[in-house]
């Protein structure tokens, strides 16, 4: 099996795990559509996973399909970069990472006395102490983070 079609396939599992569903809560949430069993063998790489599939998928998760393509190296090197007003609204869901997030913001602006209150740069220490914090891996919660749209890429800000 080709290197970049099992590093597509471990990062279709993180997009999952990113929108905060196992395996099983993808079949629920679906109606069956998307059995775990079947799902779980695209992630394994047991089962091909066609491109319209693929799409499909994407698309149930939330995630844009060029998330599949996203180097390791490119999310390590994506500033990060919070918008705290779309934060503010997401805290308010019954969704821990999101209050997690939150939480880790709030003290970052109160540490670094940073009362902007629209955005907030993340720097590396942060993202390790917020992987720590949820137990993920920097793909899946930058994933997260997008998912949620909680992030502003760096062309955002400059329009």
């Amino acid at each position: 099996m080709d290197s970049n079609y099992k590093r597509s396939l471990a990062r279709l599992r993180a997009i999952r795990v990113a929108a905060g569903l196992t395996l099983r809560q993808v079949e629920i949430k679906s109606r069956g559509k998307w059995k775990a069993v079947v799902v779980g063998s695209y992630e394994r790489g047991t089962r091909h996973l066609s491109l319209m599939r693929a799409v499909e998928l994407c698309e149930f998760y939330g995630a844009d399909l060029s998330e599949l393509g996203v180097a390791r190296s490119e999310v390590d090197s994506l500033q990060t970069i919070l918008d705290l007003k779309r934060l503010a609204m997401a805290r308010t869901l019954p969704d821990d990472l999101s209050r997690t997030i939150s939480r880790l913001a709030g003290r970052i602006t109160s540490m670094r006395n940073d009362q902007n209150g629209e955005v907030l740069s993340i720097r590396k220490q942060d993202l390790d102490n917020l992987q720590f914090l949820t137990d993920m891996s920097r793909s899946e919660l930058i994933g997260a983070l997008r998912l949620r749209d909680l992030l502003l890429q760096s062309d955002r800000l400059k329009r």
